[in-house]
């Protein structure tokens, strides 16, 4: 019987947000990554998973957990039986043939440049590309810019960061559908051979893809 934790929860969610299926290995550890293979997120958890479970719609499977109330999980072996009380479900596996798995060996590439984006100037970027609606986020010379990069007469918002870019004259230019991290400070490594960057959190870390600056 396991109990998944609240902070399991709150990853899962958000891992839902990147990808929707799921393949949760036996152990410690959940990786997920989204089907156009620019977003690959992995953190540890306090449980430990003793077999492989494929979830072919992981926000249906937390509505699940949400109808038992401090649900404990079996794992059979076709299936897994969430149980509270009375209540009684039995929720099928997927087979992993048909979910996006990410790779089993990962090689990172060299970084290049680093610096950190605290939690509030992460929250009000995001927030700020929502209200405005303005996909692009341009991180350089130790600021961010939220704006839209095929509008010459575009809004844009700016913000300074706290803490230095180690390489200033490196643009560094995300995607905002792409920053789906959980809320936190996240110091951010960059490889910009690879244009791919790695955002490492408390909780998770994420390898995100970068898009062309036209430098």
């Amino acid at each position: 019987m396991m109990k998944l934790s609240d902070a399991t929860m709150g990853l899962l969610k958000n891992f839902a947000n990147i990808n929707q299926n799921i393949l949760i290995e036996e152990g410690q550890k959940i990786r997920t990554m989204s089907t156009m293979k620019n977003i690959l997120a992995s953190a540890g958890v306090t449980e430990t998973f003793p077999r492989s479970v494929g979830i072919y719609d992981l926000n249906e499977f937390l509505g699940v957990l949400s109808m038992a109330k401090d649900a404990d999980i079996q794992f059979e072996d076709s299936h897994m039986t969430v149980s509270s009380g009375k209540t009684r479900i039995k929720y099928m596996y997927s087979d992993p043939s048909i979910l996006t798995v990410p790779p089993q060996t990962f090689n990172a590439p060299d970084i290049d440049v680093e610096f950190n984006v605290d939690k509030e100037v992460l929250q009000n970027i995001l927030k700020a590309s929502a209200v405005m609606q303005l996909p692009d986020i341009v991180i350089a010379d130790g600021g961010v810019i939220v704006t839209d990069l095929k509008n010459t007469t575009s809004n844009d918002y700016s913000v300074e960061l706290s803490t230095t870019i180690s390489d200033t004259t490196h643009r560094c230019h995300f995607k905002a559908d792409n920053l789906k991290m959980l809320p936190g400070s996240y110091h951010v490594r960059v490889a910009s051979s690879a244009n791919v960057s790695q955002w490492v959190g408390e909780v998770a870390d994420y390898w995100i893809a970068m898009e062309a600056t036209g430098d």
